[in-house]
């Protein structure tokens, strides 16, 4: 019997939530086209025969501080950092369909469409400071080149390969942590580093987020696909209601009764939020009933309103208050 912990590290939007469901087999961590959607560490826990792996989702590593941060945002990278030196294996996740400087386009000579050659793929300056980071942590690492699927040249990764090899990474996956290319293969590699010992978790458990945390997070996923710039990093969600019971006239389905608050930190991204008549809050709404529902295997009755919290994101205390514990500290 293997069973231990393992981190899924790297820079922001580079596929560690969507690799997580994808090992999992199903939805927990919420994962959107934007960076910094993952705030805080998610536990999911993969069971096979003699093998049990509680995967670690974290925050990508960033700039915390300068123009444009916050204490929200010194709180992601000390969650991630926090992960790093608390596991016993990492999975570092470099996006290898964005390392490119531009996509191959094409161009006109003399009247003739010439394709420009795709640039070489480059390990740039902030995954170099996130390879160093992992590098200090001094952890068995797999690094998972994800995304692919996006190169039509597959020895474009040689490059890439040669430098890492160079700096001390012996164990490389090429995946697509969306289509699911290479996953079981990244898993195999994953187990081997997974020390010997003891069962740490009952079978049926999968992660050690209650519910309501679920409720706030597939909310804010919704405010971070449907609103633009930056609203969404405004937003914080917190849970009024959380009433679970079955259906009327003694109907066995499951019904869950949640009333939930968004809070955002100007008054302008409440119009926003809020939508012409109602729209975009009634959107954001049916969207997050629908995938908490799949969540939770249940009918959802989901009432949402929209507050002012002025200043939130930088205010030790009202951090706390939205749960993101340690801020400012």
């Amino acid at each position: 019997m293997r069973a231990g912990f393992v981190a899924l590290v790297g820079r922001p939007n580079v596929g560690k939530s969507t690799l997580l469901n994808s090992l999992l087999g199903e939805k927990l961590a919420i994962a959107t086209p934007r960076p910094q959607t993952t705030r805080e560490r998610l536990l999911g826990v993969l069971h096979r025969p003699n093998l049990q792996i509680g995967f670690v989702d974290t925050p990508g590593l960033h700039r915390p501080s300068g123009s444009g941060r916050s204490r929200l945002n010194q709180f992601m990278v000390d969650e991630a950092k926090a992960a790093m030196t608390n596991v016993d294996a990492m999975v570092l996740l470099i996006d290898v369909g964005g390392e490119r400087d531009s996509p191959p386009k094409q161009r006109h000579s003399k009247g003739k469409l010439v394709e420009k050659p795709e640039l070489t793929l480059r390990i740039d300056a902030a995954t170099r400071i996130v390879l160093q980071e992992v590098h200090a942590v001094n952890r068995p690492t797999i690094i998972a080149l994800n995304k692919v699927d996006m190169l039509r040249d597959k020895r474009q990764l040689l490059p890439i390969l040669t430098e890492l090899s160079k700096m001390g990474f012996s164990s490389m996956v090429p995946i697509s942590a969306k289509s699911g290319l290479g996953v079981e293969g990244l898993l195999e590699e994953i187990g081997k580093l997974v020390p010997e010992g003891d069962a740490i978790w009952d079978e049926d458990m999968l992660t050690d987020r209650a519910e309501r945390w679920f409720v706030t997070e597939f909310i804010r996923e919704q405010v971070f696909l449907l609103t633009k710039r930056e609203v969404p990093y405004s937003v914080a969600v917190s849970v009024d209601e959380f009433t679970d019971g079955h259906g009327r006239g003694g109907k066995s389905t499951r019904e869950i009764k949640v009333s939930a608050t968004i809070s955002v930190d100007k008054e302008a991204h409440k119009r926003i939020i809020v939508g012409a008549g109602g729209s975009m809050i009634r959107e954001i709404g049916s969207r997050a009933r629908h995938e908490l529902g799949k969540r939770f295997d249940a009918t959802v009755h989901l009432t949402l309103f929209v507050r002012v919290d002025e200043g939130w994101t930088a205010h030790p205390g009202k951090l706390r208050d939205f749960g993101y514990e340690g801020s400012g500290e």
